[in-house]
C-alpha cells in the first residue's frame, strides 16, 4: 500500500476519501429505511420535497419540531433531483461524511503533519458509532460536519497571530457553528465553544476573549440563523413553536421541566451514572486500543508549553468536556456522544503520528493489540454469517438449495477471513519496518475488507426484515375504504403509513390502562362495521434465524399484548395480522362481529375462485362449513400473498352479491 503521508501538503485528501468512500457508499447506498429512526426520517425528508412551506418539518402533515430543518431541506433537495427514495434522501451524508473527513484531517495537518491528518481522518470516518451517525439518515451526520468543521477553525484561530488569518479562523468556527445549529439546534454550538473556552483558561490566555476577529462571526451566524427563527415565529403558532424548539427539546432533555405529554424528552431514553465513559470503547471500535495510548500519552504532553502541547490540550477539551456536559444530562443515547469522538481521533492522530518519528523507540505497541481486535471483530462477522447461511439453507427445502445455501456464505466466509489476515499480515509487517503510519493504513484496510464484505450480504437480508413499505402498501390496500384509526402509534408507525402513500387515519393516544377499551369501542360505535384500529404488537415476527433461536432456548413467542387484551374482552376481533420476518407486528382489530362476516365473504370468494373444489357442507353432529373454513383460510392467507390480494379486490368488486348481511 502506498503511505498516505508522502503525497505532500494535499495529496492525503484524495486518497483518505478513496479509502473512506467503500465503506460510505456501502453503508448509505445499499440499503433501505431502517429502525429505529430512518422511517420517520425519510418521511419528513419526503413531506418537505412535496410541501409548499418549508420554514418547519412535517411528519405525517404535523410539524416536527426537534430539530432545525437544514439536513432536511438537503435531502429533500436531493429526493427532488434523483426520486422520492430513500437512498436519495440519504445522498447528502456523503457530502456531510467528506466534509468531516476533510475538516479532521485538515485539523490534524495543522497539528502534526500529513501522518497526523491520515489518522484523525481515517479513524472519524471509521470509529464504529461515528460512521453509523455518518451514513443514518438523520441530521446528527450534518451536525458531524458541523462540528468537524467548526473545530477547525477554532484551532486555527487560536493558533493564528492576530490579523487576517485569526479573523479567517473565527470566521470558519462561526460557520461551522451555525450548520451545526440549523441541523440539531445549539449542540452545534456546544463542543467548539467548550473546546476554545476550556483551552482558554487551560492555558489562561484570557486576552483572546478580547480579540475582536473572535466575535466578527456573530454576524454570519446571524444571517445565517436569523432569517429562519424569524420565520419560524410568523407561522400561526410561532411562540409555541419556538418553545418546543428550542426549550422543550434543550433544556428537556437535560433535566425535568414542566412540558406537555408530547414533549415530555426526559421520559425517554434515560441516562445512568457514567453511561457514556462506560461505553466509550465500543463507541470506537476497532481503535479501541489506540485511545487507551493515546489517552495514557495525553497525560504528560498536556504540560508541555508551548504549541507542541497546545495540540494535544485542544484535542482534549474537544473530547472531555463535552462528555461531562452529556454525562450530567437526564437523557443519553450513543449518537449524542458522538461529537466527542472528533477530539479522540486528534489524540490517536497525535499519538501515531509520534509513534512514526520515534519509530525504533516506541514501547507501547496498541497497533498489535488493534490487529487482534480486528481479527476477533472479522472472526464474529463470520460467525454471524455462517448462522445466516444455515437459517437461509434450513428454510428453503431440498437437499440441492440447502447445499447451495451453506456453500455460498461458506465461500463468503472463507474469502473475508482469507482476506483479513493476509492485509493483517501485512500490517505486522510494515510496523516492523518501523512504519508506523503504513501499518495503521494496512490495518484499517483489514478492518474495511471485513466490513465491506460482510455488509454485501448481510445487508439485503437485513432490508427484508425491517421492509416497513411492504407492510405499510399492504394495510393501505387493506384499508382504503376503511376508517383507520392507530392505537398509540410510535413515530416509524405514523411515518411508513404517510410517507408516499398518505394513508389517512386517526391517532388514539391512550393515558392509562382502561384508555384503550374505552377508546376502541368509541372508535368502533362512531364509525361502524368499516372501523378499523392498527396496533403494533410487542416483539418480533419468527423468521430464517427463529428456529435456531428456538433450539438454543434464546426465542419465546411473544403475545398479541393489549390487541390480545381487546380481543379476549370482547372489545374488538382481530381481523388481520401484518409482519416481516424477524420484524415488525401488527395486528389490524375490526369490530367484534367483523370477523364472522369477514370469514362468511372469504368463503363465498373461495368458492368463486375454485368452483371446482369440493366445499364441505353441515350435517347434524359435524362441524359446520363456518368452522371448517375458519380454520383453513388463515393457512390460504399466510402462505399466498397473491390470493390474499385476490380476496380484498373481488371483495370490492362483487360487494353487492357478497354482502355480509
Amino acid at each position: 500500500m502506498r503511505s498516505l503521508a508522502s503525497n505532500g501538503s494535499r495529496g492525503w485528501i484524495l486518497l483518505v476519501l478513496l479509502a473512506l468512500a467503500p465503506m460510505w457508499l456501502i453503508g448509505t447506498l445499499d440499503r433501505g429505511a431502517w429502525t429505529p429512526d430512518e422511517p420517520r426520517e425519510a418521511d419528513i425528508a419526503w413531506r418537505m420535497s412535496v410541501q409548499r412551506h418549508r420554514v418547519l418539518p412535517q411528519l405525517a402533515g404535523q410539524p416536527f419540531l426537534e430539530k432545525p430543518p437544514l439536513s432536511y431541506w438537503m435531502s429533500a433537495a436531493s429526493m427532488r433531483l434523483f426520486g422520492a427514495s430513500v437512498r436519495a434522501a440519504r445522498a447528502p451524508n456523503l457530502l456531510y461524511a467528506a466534509i468531516t473527513a476533510v475538516a479532521m484531517g485538515t485539523l490534524g495537518f495543522a497539528m502534526d503533519g500529513a501522518a497526523a491528518a491520515v489518522v484523525a481522518a481515517l479513524v472519524a470516518g471509521s470509529a464504529i458509532t461515528a460512521f453509523r451517525v455518518t451514513v443514518w439518515l438523520a441530521p446528527d451526520s450534518c451536525l458531524l460536519a458541523g462540528c468537524a468543521v467548526s473545530l477547525l477553525g477554532a484551532y486555527l484561530g487560536y493558533t493564528a497571530a492576530p490579523g487576517r488569518r485569526k479573523l479567517y479562523g473565527y470566521l470558519l468556527m462561526h460557520a461551522g457553528a451555525a450548520v451545526g445549529f440549523m441541523a440539531k439546534s445549539a449542540v452545534g454550538w456546544l463542543v467548539p465553544g467548550l473546546a476554545l473556552l476550556t483551552l482558554i483558561a487551560w492555558e489562561r490566555r484570557w486576552s483572546e476573549l478580547r480579540r475582536p476577529e473572535l466575535y466578527a462571526g456573530f454576524l454570519l451566524q446571524a444571517l445565517v440563523i436569523g432569517p429562519w427563527i424569524y420565520d419560524v415565529a410568523q407561522t400561526a403558532n410561532g411562540a409555541e413553536s419556538l418553545r418546543v424548539l428550542f426549550w422543550y427539546n434543550l433544556a428537556g432533555r437535560f433535566t425535568d421541566i414542566a412540558a406537555p405529554a408530547a414533549y415530555r424528552y426526559s421520559e425517554a431514553h434515560r441516562n445512568s451514572l457514567g453511561k457514556y465513559f462506560i461505553e466509550l470503547p465500543v463507541y470506537l471500535l476497532p481503535w479501541t486500543a489506540l485511545a487507551a495510548a493515546a489517552a495514557w500519552r495525553a497525560k504528560d504532553r498536556v504540560r508541555f508549553a508551548g504549541p507542541e502541547g497546545t495540540c494535544w490540550r485542544f484535542a482534549v477539551a474537544a473530547s472531555l468536556p463535552f462528555l461531562l456536559l452529556l454525562s450530567m444530562a437526564i437523557t443519553a443515547r450513543d449518537i449524542y456522544a458522538v461529537p466527542a469522538l472528533l477530539g479522540v481521533s486528534l489524540l490517536i492522530a497525535l499519538e501515531l503520528s509520534e509513534a512514526q518519528r520515534l519509530a525504533g523507540q516506541y514501547r507501547r505497541d496498541p497497533l498489535r493489540w488493534t490487529r487482534r481486535l480486528i481479527a476477533v471483530i472479522a472472526s464474529s462477522f463470520a460467525a454471524a454469517l455462517v448462522v445466516l447461511g444455515v437459517a437461509s439453507a434450513t428454510s428453503h427445502h431440498g437437499e440441492a438449495a440447502f447445499a447451495t445455501g451453506i456453500a455460498g456464505y461458506s465461500g463468503v466466509v472463507v474469502v473475508m477471513l482469507a482476506l483479513v489476515w493476509l492485509i493483517l499480515r501485512r500490517a505486522a509487517a510494515a510496523q516492523r519496518r518501523g512504519q508506523v503510519l503504513r501499518g495503521f493504513q494496512w490495518t484499517y484496510a483489514a478492518y474495511a475488507a471485513a466490513f465491506c464484505i460482510t455488509a454485501l450480504v448481510v445487508f439485503p437480508t437485513i432490508d427484508r426484515w425491517k421492509d416497513l413499505p411492504l407492510l405499510a402498501g399492504q394495510i393501505h390496500f387493506d384499508d382504503e375504504h376503511a376508517s383507520l384509526a392507530l392505537l398509540n402509534p410510535d413515530e416509524t408507525t405514523v411515518a411508513m403509513l404517510d410517507r408516499r402513500l398518505r394513508t389517512p387515519f386517526t391517532v388514539l393516544l391512550t393515558t392509562d390502562a382502561d384508555s384503550p377499551r374505552k377508546m376502541v369501542s368509541e372508535w368502533f360505535a362512531a364509525h361502524g362495521r368499516r372501523a378499523r384500529v392498527l396496533v403494533l404488537l410487542p416483539g418480533h415476527a419468527p423468521g430464517e434465524v427463529t428456529p435456531l433461536l428456538e433450539r438454543a432456548h434464546l426465542y419465546h413467542p411473544p403475545g398479541d399484548g393489549i390487541a390480545g387484551k381487546l380481543a379476549a374482552q370482547g372489545v374488538a376481533s382481530i381481523a388481520r395480522r401484518y409482519d416481516l420476518p424477524e420484524g415488525r407486528r401488527y395486528a389490524l382489530l375490526a369490530p367484534p362481529d367483523a370477523r364472522a362476516r369477514l370469514i362468511r365473504m372469504e368463503r363465498a370468494l373461495a368458492i368463486r375462485r375454485f368452483p371446482a373444489a369440493p366445499v364441505p357442507r353441515s350435517r347434524p353432529g359435524q362441524a359446520s362449513q363456518f368452522s371448517q373454513l375458519r380454520a383453513v383460510l388463515p393457512s390460504i392467507h399466510s402462505r399466498s400473498p397473491a390470493l390474499r390480494s385476490g380476496f380484498s379486490r373481488m371483495a370490492k368488486s362483487n360487494s353487492a352479491q357478497l354482502s355480509p348481511d
